[in-house]
């Protein structure tokens, strides 16, 4: 389970001390430019998809336009519930099965 942990955590890893190395070839900075323009594209295109909402007032300087305003839809109310239940039922649900130690100390004289 570490292993992959780990395999996993050098794969999404950008490793910016490696930039000024010498060993590497001038393609594989292309190809590490190219991967990364790719995963900023894909995140960046997730984020459109969020409609852009009014700003709440802010309610230090104008207390009576909040008071005013529309009350939040009961759906809004029910679904931000049903997502925190869920959330807390996962968070519970979580346990650590330790089957061997993560830290171990080096031979070290």
């Amino acid at each position: 389970m570490l292993s992959s942990i780990l395999a996993k955590t050098a794969i999404n890893i950008i490793d910016v001390s490696a930039a000024d190395s010498q060993g590497m070839e001038q393609h594989e900075y292309m190809d590490r430019a190219r991967q990364y323009s790719t995963r900023l594209a894909m995140l960046s295109s997730n984020l459109m998809h969020w409609k852009k909402l009014p700003l709440l007032p802010s309610l230090n300087n104008q207390p009576h336009q909040v008071l005013a305003s529309d009350p939040v839809p009961f759906a809004d109310l029910q679904q931000v519930s049903r997502i925190a239940a869920y959330a807390f039922s996962a968070l519970s649900q979580i346990r650590v099965d330790a089957k061997e130690e993560l830290v171990v100390q080096f031979g070290i004289p």
